[in-house]
């Protein structure tokens, strides 16, 4: 089991209960997938440094797990079609 944090940004029109939605949604995936979640926190909405699909702001989160690498390809494959999630990237801590 290694290290890893995700990031991800979602798109700002979502609402708050939405977005505490989605967050969980994104928590239980890793979870079916035997992620064991360490921390999950919300940095809140800030200005992205290039708009994205003509947002100029995002609500970050950043959730830190441990999990098996191999099955990391198939969580970010859903991640990525999240219609709510504007970027999303996994760094492996050492």
């Amino acid at each position: 089991m290694k290290k890893y944090e995700i990031m991800y940004i979602i798109n700002p029109t979502v609402l708050e209960e939405g977005r505490d939605e989605l967050i969980n949604q994104i928590n239980t995936l890793l979870t079916a997938n035997g992620a064991t979640i360490a921390k999950t926190e919300k940095w809140g909405e800030r200005k992205l440094a290039y708009p994205i699909d003509k947002k100029k702001s995002g609500f970050y989160v950043l959730t830190t797990f441990e999990m098996d690498g191999t099955k990391l390809a198939e969580v970010e494959a859903k991640i990525n079609i999240m219609e709510a999630v504007m970027r999303h990237i996994v760094v492996r801590l050492d």
